[in-house]
């Protein structure tokens, strides 16, 4: 079987990348061949590249796909309309992965602009009204307005994709509530790189560090963490890692609450790096206001041991089971984290109990292998698709 990933940056750098790069990697256990379609105009790594069997920069890409003919299309980011027509046009079974909800906000982040109030709504008019069509932007304007228009020809021409792959039950709902054929979408949990494993030797409750790992943007919430830490015991300390458009502002806003002394920001790390960190930590903070389409993060923390404390939005249920392998919260809502993160501090034997469990529900699920073998079946069973 050849697989074609279609996507627009060829980077380690973000989530949606890591895991075309990790999958690819195993899918070569399964004896499947990888060709790589990219946007030479975004960030390209040879690192990355070097993972497939061949890769081209997108030039014309219906004669590209028919040259290489591939047995089945595996999209994930893209938001060229053109390009979709293109691939449609060539027949080829096609399948999109949505690791995010750019396709359903005009803010891409689905939460409010005023508020900060998590959202779930169908997209419509009424997102007009949260302000979220103005964005950043690198123009001499300093900002860019997006368009309802735009996303829903763009969402039409994805429903004429053969079938489609996300990680949470929550997101399946998502595509449905915008009208997507349910019996097209299929659940596929992600999965924890095999870099991250439990050590015997960790002791997590001996640790005074709580972590945080994520984009350094508003919608995962890091400045409701930080606010809650005027009541957090001030023997644990915060650990920030991660970076983004924000960043500067968080660090502002540490010392506007006078806690810098005890947050230490450390910027992006490797596996290698961020498991030294999950190993050292006391639990993980997942304050997230925008809904996870999953939280990957939440699941390779919990593949080293290491309870989670995060919010109840979005995919994080799928994975995080309250009071059994980790503490949810409700977005937004400081008094709750508070409580939550203190109850996990002097409560030891909750600690231990969690942690027992963790192991329990992680070691042997969210594995590399069972995700791509539901993959190839997906591939199969919904599209046809031979693999021999």
């Amino acid at each position: 079987m050849r697989v074609l990933w279609i996507n627009q940056k060829a980077t380690l750098q973000g989530g949606a990348e890591q895991y075309i790069y990790n999958t690819a990697d195993e899918m070569k256990n399964f004896d499947i061949q990888s060709s790589l379609l990219y946007d030479a105009n975004e960030d390209v790594h040879n690192e990355f590249l070097d993972m497939f069997d061949e890769a081209f920069p997108i030039l014309n890409v219906y004669d590209q796909i028919i040259n290489i003919q591939p047995d089945v299309i595996y999209i994930h980011q893209l938001d060229d309309e053109s390009i979709y027509k293109e691939i449609i046009k060539t027949k080829i079974p096609t399948v999109r992965f949505f690791h995010d909800h750019k396709l359903f906000c005009l803010r891409e982040h689905k939460y409010t602009t005023l508020g900060k109030k998590t959202c779930t709504k169908k997209l419509g008019l009424g997102c007009y009204g949260c302000l979220g069509f103005v964005n950043r932007s690198n123009s001499a304007l300093g900002f860019s307005i997006q368009t309802l228009g735009k996303l829903e020809k763009l969402q039409k021409v994805n429903k004429e994709l053969n079938h489609f792959i996300v990680a949470s039950e929550y997101m399946k709902e998502h595509l449905e509530l915008h009208e997507f054929d349910n019996e097209s979408i299929t659940v596929n949990p992600l999965y924890a790189a095999k870099k991250f494993e439990y050590s015997t030797n960790t002791n997590f409750t001996a640790n005074k560090t709580l972590l945080f790992v994520g984009q350094l943007i508003n919608g995962k919430g890091l400045d409701a963490l930080l606010k809650s830490m005027h009541k957090i015991d001030e023997e644990y300390n915060l650990v920030v890692v991660g970076e983004g458009k924000q960043e500067e502002y968080f660090k502002h806003y540490c010392k506007e609450l006078k806690i810098e002394h005890r947050v230490t920001f450390v910027g992006k790390l490797n596996h290698e790096e961020l498991m030294e960190y999950y190993k050292r930590a006391y639990c993980l903070v997942v304050p997230s206001r925008a809904p996870e389409t999953f939280n990957l993060v939440g699941i390779e923390a919990q593949k080293v041991g290491l309870p989670v404390i995060a919010t109840a939005v979005g995919g994080v249920s799928q994975w995080l089971k309250h009071d059994v392998n980790g503490l949810l919260v409700s977005p937004n809502d400081i008094k709750d984290l508070q409580e939550k993160i203190n109850l996990l501090i002097e409560d030891k034997k909750l600690h231990q109990r969690i942690c027992f469990n963790v192991l329990k529900t992680s070691i042997y699920e969210h594995d590399s292998a069972a995700h791509t073998s539901l993959l190839i079946e997906t591939f199969q069973n919904k599209l046809g698709v031979e693999y021999v």
